[in-house]
């Protein structure tokens, strides 16, 4: 245990023993000794000291002469309030005069991410001052084009007035004294603009780069900071979290609720732990850039994280056992079940019988599930791999594989492949954990006569012993033969032979040599057999006996 709180005060001081480190590589600085003033703080008293007894000396003046200048009063308390504070180290200001001013939400955050914003009006200024030469020099051609059509239509009309005319002379000195100057000024701006914009778009740099120029200034100056936040948040995110892991791996084997509840917390606390930490560099080292922009990540992080509170609950009562799914309990994902078996941030769903069965998927894919208690006998999955299965649409053989995605059924020596999916909705006979087999023996109208019980009972035995005469006597494990209908051609039997696995893969055989024993026994009786009967229990009569 000693050693685990020396790990974990080791992870925690990690990150922040990288700060004093690299400032200890700054250029070193003379400190005064204690008790005396540093040549700055001296002069600046003397300064202040001196600009008071003028302001004091030009209140007292004014006061004498009857012009009182109360702007004189208010200088001198902030001078004296200034010299106070740096001859006492403490804000005196704030002391004598707190102030109660209403907090500004918005004011405060735009104090707080100036930095950023500093960045970016330096990283957009010069096309944001193209932009306005541009926009300038649109508008001042549109108002000489408009001062030159005015000055045609004055000419016009001065042209057509003839020369003796008041009218005319009128409109000469307004052409002379009102458009010609404005005509001028405003050619005379259009050039200035366009010498001005002339020497931006020759001296302006590509976006590459700007770009590059921008990452640069960035790098030079945040940049030792933005790597040390990162190797600290990686110390310490990756050391508390080995940690945690080595204080509950001895706890995880009865996970109760308390103990969940504790793995959240511990958890939360790791990533809060790491940011503070990353955090903590920029702040030590005075890189305000580098730690506006963490806030306002931080901002927008939590903004995402009110937005998505109610996932975030719905996680958090999983994580904790209470929530719709439960450990050790039973799930369907894609039509499949599976068991709950460690309820994590990222939870471990297996399957037993199925080959890939382990899924490792996040917590948030469980929102909106609901596990349930699993019977004592309830299949995990109809098959497992070496089955004989026969599925309705008549594929016959053994699973060779059988995925969450795909299962091979060996069908008549070649490989079927099927969805798991498709593979289930064909209702699968697992013949391996033994099957009844069932089989129509039609009769002709004559032998109706002779099916008495003891008739019946001879019948059964004779293929009872036919179908344990090349297997094991215990394959077999009951054969009984029953009255089914009567038919237009005489009557059917009905044969039923309960039949272990092992017989599985003669499903086939083990039909027709019922129905050739059957053939044989009817003709030692002497028992005759309707034509169509006989058709459909020759081989390949119907569409089972061939396979």
């Amino acid at each position: 245990m000693r050693r685990l709180l020396l790990l974990l005060l080791a992870c925690l001081l990690s990150g922040l023993l990288i700060v004093p480190t690299v400032r200890a590589q700054d250029p070193p600085t003379q400190t005064p000794a204690a008790g005396a003033l540093d040549p700055t703080t001296a002069q600046a008293l003397d300064r202040l000291a001196v600009v008071l007894a003028e302001k004091r000396l030009a209140r007292d003046r004014a006061t004498a002469a009857g012009t009182a200048d109360p702007t004189l009063d208010t200088e001198i308390r902030q001078l004296s309030w200034q010299f106070a504070a740096l001859a006492a180290r403490f804000d005196v200001q704030g002391f004598e005069a707190p102030q109660q001013g209403k907090f500004d939400l918005q004011q405060e955050l735009e104090q707080l991410i100036r930095p950023l914003l500093r960045m970016l009006k330096d990283a957009t200024a010069e096309p944001r001052q193209v932009a306005d030469l541009k926009a300038r020099l649109e508008q001042v051609q549109q108002r000489h084009a408009q001062a030159a059509r005015a000055a045609r239509g004055v000419e016009r009309t001065r042209d057509a007035l003839p020369p003796e005319s008041p009218a005319r002379a009128e409109a000469e000195r307004e052409l002379r004294q009102r458009w010609a100057p404005i005509i001028g000024s405003l050619r005379d701006e259009m050039l200035v603009l366009q010498a001005n914009l002339g020497q931006l778009q020759e001296g302006k740099r590509s976006l590459v780069e700007t770009a590059t120029g921008s990452v640069k200034n960035f790098l030079n100056s945040s940049g030792t900071s933005l790597v040390l936040s990162v190797l600290v948040f990686l110390s310490v995110f990756f050391g508390l979290r080995f940690v945690v892991d080595l204080l509950l791996r001895r706890r995880r084997a009865a996970r109760g609720f308390s103990l969940r509840l504790l793995e959240v917390v511990l958890r939360l606390l790791v990533v809060l732990a790491a940011v503070a930490a990353t955090l903590v560099v920029p702040y030590a080292r005075d890189d305000f850039l580098l730690l506006a922009i963490g806030i306002v990540f931080l901002l927008g992080a939590g903004w995402v994280l009110v937005r998505m509170a109610p996932q975030f609950v719905e996680q958090v009562r999983l994580l904790l056992n209470i929530g719709g799914v439960r450990e050790g309990e039973r799930i369907l994902v894609d039509g499949l079940p599976f068991q709950v078996t460690a309820l994590r941030f990222y939870t471990r769903l297996d399957n037993p019988d199925l080959q890939g069965g382990a899924l490792r998927v996040p917590v948030q894919f469980l929102i909106g599930r609901r596990s349930r208690q699993s019977a004592p006998d309830e299949p995990w999955f109809p098959t497992r791999v070496g089955d004989i299965v026969l599925l309705q649409d008549g594929t016959f053989g053994p699973v060779r594989v059988q995925t969450p995605e795909t299962v091979v059924v060996e069908h008549l020596g070649a490989p079927r492949s099927l969805p798991t999916a498709a593979f289930l909705q064909q209702a699968p006979r697992n013949l391996s954990r033994g099957f009844v087999l069932d089989v129509t023996l039609p009769l002709g109208r004559e032998p109706m006569r002779e099916l008495q019980p003891d008739a019946l009972a001879g019948l059964e035995h004779e293929l009872l012993q036919a179908a344990v005469a090349r297997r094991s006597p215990d394959a077999v494990r009951s054969l009984r033969v029953q009255f089914q209908q009567v038919t237009p051609n005489g009557c059917e039997l009905l044969l039923l032979a309960t039949c272990g696995g092992e017989l599985a893969a003669d499903y086939y055989a083990l039909r027709r040599g019922l129905q050739q024993a059957f053939v044989q026994a009817c003709a030692r009786r002497g028992w005759a057999l309707p034509a169509p009967a006989v058709t459909a229990l020759l081989p390949g009569g119907d569409g089972t006996q061939s396979a």
